[in-house]
């Protein structure tokens, strides 16, 4: 079951991939916003909060867990996640932005084998609403909410919680560089009544020197708390360090880039120590 959902998180991937690049009837009478920019000017908005630009940002994480319960283990996860802005006109826009995360290999303790184990399959699906404006000055802020649903197949790979909170965001865009983060945080409101609830925080930082031709270097890792924790493995910081390259495939603008995190504090029971991602982000034609 759990590799058959794999399987058709791809073939949706290929499906919804052929539809946004066939593009909305007439598209071909007007130019894309992406066309009429360059590869630095692209680049530089897909580290935008408050993007433009539609797109599918596919992000490959290889995570690698440690602690006093276990020795390392391998996570893998791609996280789906398609970014649909919508003018909402004066420099406003409303950007929808759910993460659908397919689990290819997750490490779990088995309490019947009172060993650890490891399952793929679909995650808890999230979905982020910001609302902001961009000042001429290339500062953007923006407010709204994130909530996660109880999705995950098998349970093991997800919280069994429906949760929802606030997020937030801030950054600076300029020519030379990029600096911003994303704050977000849930709490759960129902669910399964044998599952831990949520009170989890996550915090986006993301940083980046832009270079000729759409390079860039930086990183945006994730720093997270989770309050239901004690405080030996509630938090875990990462700091982080990529390459990455805005090229055009035909009329079609691609970014791609690896980024290396490692935790500097991390659960001392269980925690992720470091993190290797791979991105690839095609932008696509808006489909409104």
């Amino acid at each position: 079951m759990s590799r058959m959902l794999v399987k058709t998180g791809v073939v949706l991937w290929f499906a919804l991939l052929a539809v946004v690049l066939a593009g909305p009837a007439g598209a071909e009478e007007k130019a894309a916003p992406h066309e009429q920019m360059s590869l630095d000017q692209v680049s530089n908005e897909l580290n935008n909060p408050l993007t433009s630009l539609w797109s599918i940002n596919n992000e490959f994480d290889f995570q690698y867990y440690g602690g006093d319960a276990g020795g390392d283990e391998l996570q893998a996860v791609w996280q789906f996640r398609p970014v649909m802005p919508v003018d909402l006109g004066n420099n406003w826009i409303y950007v929808n932005r759910p993460t659908i995360p397919v689990v290819f290999q997750q490490p779990y303790f088995n309490t019947s084998s009172f060993s650890w184990d490891e399952d793929s399959g679909l995650g808890d699906i999230q979905y982020l609403g910001l609302i902001g404006k961009s000042l001429p000055n290339g500062v953007v802020w923006a407010g709204g909410f994130t909530s996660s649903f109880p999705s995950a197949s098998p349970s093991v790979l997800g919280s069994g919680k429906w949760s929802v909170g606030p997020a937030f965001a801030v950054a600076t865009l300029q020519k030379k560089y990029v600096l911003g983060a994303l704050y977000q945080q849930w709490w759960s409101v129902a669910g399964q009544e044998d599952r831990d609830n949520v009170n989890f925080s996550a915090l986006q930082v993301f940083y980046f020197l832009n270079f000729a031709n759409g390079w860039q270097v930086g990183g945006s890792p994730v720093l997270s708390a989770n309050w239901m924790a004690d405080s030996d493995n509630r938090y875990n910081v990462p700091v982080g360090l990529g390459v990455f390259k805005t090229l055009r495939l035909g009329r079609l603008p691609v970014r791609i880039g690896v980024e290396y995190d490692y935790s500097v504090v991390q659960e001392d029971t269980w925690g992720r120590d470091y993190l290797i991602k791979f991105v690839i982000t095609p932008v696509i034609p808006s489909l409104f």
